[in-house]
Parts: C-alpha cells; structure tokens; sequence
C-alpha cells in the first residue's frame, strides 16, 4: 500500500477507507521504531513536566530510561540476527 496520499486524495475517501488506510499506515510505522535513549527519555519528560509545570519525577523517569535501554537492546539483537540469516 502506497502511504503518499494527498490531502485532497484523503478529503474524497470515505470514513472507513480512511481509518482503513490509517490504520495499515500505523502499523507500517510502528515496524520502524525503536525505544528512546536514556537520555532523551529524561530529556523529554524533563520538558513535559516544565510544561504542563508538573514535578519531575526522576525516579520513575530513570526506570523507564533503564527499560527503553533493555528493549533497544533486544531490537538490536533480534535486527542483527534478522540480518544475519
């Protein structure tokens, strides 16, 4: 499936061909993601809390930080032996 619609090309689709196409779209993104870096995590959840001027709370953000770590790590691995075979 092509995902280069246009807005006009989206505008004439019906409601469902169009959460049709989103969703095929969605899963065809999600194929190409990976967990972020402990630093980014903290970045980011750094400038949530300034913004919605939200306590940060570092404890759980380093958790997390340290999960998204183990599961990039595992994507590595399981990419590399996809590539190997």
């Amino acid at each position: 499936m092509e995902f280069n619609k246009t807005d006009n090309d989206l505008k004439q689709m019906s409601d469902d061909e169009l959460f049709e196409y989103l969703d095929a779209k969605a899963l065809h993104l999600k194929q190409h993601t990976s967990p972020l870096s402990s630093y980014k995590t903290k970045k980011f959840a750094s400038i949530g809390a300034a913004i919605s001027n939200t306590e940060f709370d570092y404890d759980s953000v380093k958790q997390i930080a340290k999960e998204n770590e183990q599961k990039g790590y595992e994507k590595f691995i399981k990419d590399k032996n996809k590539n190997n075979e």
